[in-house]
């Protein structure tokens, strides 16, 4: 899994492209028959990515500039996601991904880690797998988002 942060940062891209054009109120839409929405799923990847990768390990966690707590695990949108926080979980998307490979890739060196991977030092592969799975998992669900958002 050597390429997991290009995988990564490829999932993360295509989501990004697909959902620029959204409004605030496209973002916040919960069609019938679903029980969140495209910016619930955007930033339930986001703290769960977040929380996967540095659970185990002593990088200091990304501060968000948005409220966390509403995207954790068996939450759903209880109100209307503003435009700022929005925009917040956006950029977070883009810039969380350089931000980790920057703190490991200083690990690696403090520590000297030359041979292997250090990714998998820290890691495990069934996390990154997972990792992966899961907001792919979120992609196919805005996917289906935006189809029923249009109908």
């Amino acid at each position: 899994m050597s390429n997991f942060f290009e995988l990564l940062e490829q999932q993360r891209s295509v989501l990004l492209k697909k959902t620029e054009h959204l409004t605030t109120d496209q973002y916040n839409l919960v069609p019938p028959g679903f029980n969140n929405n495209i910016i619930w799923n955007m930033g339930h990847t986001l703290i769960i990515t977040d929380s996967l990768l540095y659970s185990n390990i002593s990088f200091e966690i990304p501060i968000h500039g948005f409220d966390t707590e509403g995207f954790k695990k068996g939450t759903k949108p209880e109100r209307p996601t503003s435009d700022y926080v929005i925009s917040q979980i956006r950029q977070s998307m883009s810039d969380t991904v350089p931000l980790f490979r920057k703190s490991l890739n200083a690990v690696s060196a403090s520590f000297h880690m030359s041979q292997g991977d250090p990714l998998h030092t820290l890691i495990s592969e069934k996390t990154l797998h997972f990792i992966l799975f899961h907001e792919d998992m979120h992609l196919t669900k805005i996917d289906r988002l935006l189809l029923a958002s249009q109908q």
